[in-house]
């Protein structure tokens, strides 16, 4: 199917549950302005971070710009209300592609004080978005601003995935990758971490700024950092430690919609148990994307990696005794010491991921793990990501060595293979009625 028309159905999609959400939660009112977000300058500076728009105004246009806002009204089409100022500093050009454009009607304003005059009667609108002051100064009632019922349904919703938004994850799925295989390559070919990160943008052909979070590359012992935020360089190679593991975590946005990828990469001779231990999580990574599927709970997966990892600790004599009693003590945190994924969509960590419901009842997570992002059910449409971790990360493993787990961890091994920092594996994977769709093996 096209583009024109998935988004023509998205859009339709989208407007049901609206209505629904807004005769159910704000009965008393009859429309939603939703805000893009506001650009605001580093502290005590003119100078402001890249700005990325709020994922329910993308829903309805795909527009990185600060200050635009879409007016949703039930039975209505759409209203993008686009802030164009005249500016010689920047480049204002409203950008539009018939694809979606045509799905709205579009208005555009040279300054925000134009804005109440395009709107409807302040005491029937509701707002969503950051800029408080400016729903205030429209007149909108304190209790129709960033309703908290209101936001519970619609990030409930937000889950499950329309045909469009589907494929665009593929879409950045599949951008991703051609990044991935460059990094691979650099690092094989003894690059640094700057030179690696590097070589993802240039086959992806981005800038820093487009990306959906900042790579994580991270070489040998950086690798038992979770989101290790430097890219190491060096002046020659000679100045350089030899590349035995390379963790990458990256993606890519395709009209905000992102992908979160994770590859673990070893050099031949690096340590064989490490190499035992990379097989053994990408078998177990395999196995959980497949038992994705609707009606799955997520902290059951996160249970199942417990388990699956820490009978990949016994079988490589990292840790003594069985799985249940590792898991049962807490010894495959040590090395296993966050959630197992979370929702995808126009954020990275996407929103709902711990809403039982859309009344906004919440679902713990269980008390072991107090760190898993997504904890509910899963419905078909639900993209979440599979990213099992094993890493040798010294603060936790200190602090393991003088504790009662102590004797569970065979030490010696342990210390050999903690310069090697860690494994991830990370797909995004589609729940549907026959199982799992994995977006990135199938991108």
């Amino acid at each position: 199917m096209d583009t024109q028309t998935l988004f023509q159905q998205h859009i339709a999609t989208v407007q049901d549950d609206w209505a629904r959400a807004l005769q159910h939660t704000l009965p008393g009112c009859d429309a939603i302005l939703v805000h893009s977000g506001g650009s605001h300058n580093y502290f005590a500076d003119d100078h402001a971070p890249p700005f990325k728009a709020w994922g329910h105004f993308l829903r309805w246009a795909p527009l990185d710009r600060p200050d635009q806002f879409v007016l949703f009204r039930p039975g209505q089409k759409p209203q993008l209300l686009a802030l164009v100022p005249r500016d010689f500093w920047h480049d204002q050009t409203l950008v539009t592609e018939n694809w979606w454009a045509d799905r709205l009607d579009i208005t555009c304003l040279e300054n925000l004080s134009e804005l109440a005059a395009r709107l409807p009667a302040a005491a029937t609108l509701a707002f969503l978005g950051e800029n408080h002051a400016l729903a205030a100064e429209l007149g909108i009632p304190a209790s129709q601003i960033n309703h908290r019922q209101l936001l519970n349904w619609l990030d409930y919703d937000r889950a499950v995935k329309t045909p469009y938004e589907i494929s665009r994850l593929r879409q950045a799925n599949a951008h991703a990758l051609q990044g991935h295989a460059a990094a691979e390559q650099r690092f094989r070919a003894g690059g640094d971490e700057y030179d690696i990160h590097h070589a993802y943008l240039a086959a992806c052909r981005l800038l820093d700024q487009e990306l959906p979070y900042s790579n994580i590359i991270a070489l040998n012992e950086k690798a038992a950092i979770l989101h290790y935020q430097n890219k190491r360089r060096y002046a020659d190679r000679a100045s350089q430690p030899p590349n035995q593991v390379l963790l990458i975590d990256a993606g890519c946005r395709a009209y905000g919609y992102c992908s979160d990828i994770t590859r673990t990469w070893a050099a031949p001779d690096t340590h064989p148990v490490f190499h035992a231990l990379l097989q053994g999580m990408q078998a177990l990574q395999t196995s959980l994307v497949n038992s994705v599927m609707p009606g799955v709970s997520f902290a059951d997966l996160h249970r199942q990696a417990h388990l699956a990892i820490g009978q990949l600790l016994v079988d490589c004599d990292i840790c003594h005794g069985d799985a249940q009693t590792l898991v049962d003590s807490g010894t495959s945190t040590v090395f296993f010491p966050h959630g197992l994924g979370h929702l995808l969509g126009l954020q990275v960590h996407d929103v709902g991921g711990r809403l039982a419901n859309r009344d906004g009842e919440l679902a713990p997570p269980p008390p072991a793990w107090p760190g898993l992002r997504n904890t509910r059910t899963l419905d078909a449409g639900a993209v979440v990501t599979i990213e099992p971790g094993l890493y040798f990360i010294p603060a936790l493993l200190e602090t393991a060595r003088n504790g009662a787990i102590a004797s569970h961890i065979n030490w010696p091994l342990t210390d050999a293979l903690r310069p090697l920092g860690g494994i991830r594996i990370e797909d995004n994977v589609l729940a549907t009625a026959d199982g799992a769709d994995n977006l990135t093996r199938n991108a």
